[in-house]
């Protein structure tokens, strides 16, 4: 893997990291817990499309 690889592929892993946080995590009102649910599975989302890309980008460009 190049550089590039491995930064975007820490990048999906500190992000779905922040992401599995923020859904598992408590929060203290109903209107926290709904942002909480979006904004978690929004950056788990995009952490798992990072570490995906990271690894479909392997092979290319050699």
């Amino acid at each position: 893997m190049t550089y590039a690889n491995l930064i975007m592929l820490g990048l999906g892993l500190v992000a779905f990291a922040i992401g599995v946080t923020l859904l598992v995590r408590p929060a203290a009102t109903p209107q926290g817990a709904y942002v909480r649910r979006i904004s978690g599975a929004m950056i788990l989302a995009l952490g798992i499309a990072l570490s995906i890309f990271a690894f479909g980008l392997k092979g290319v460009g050699r």
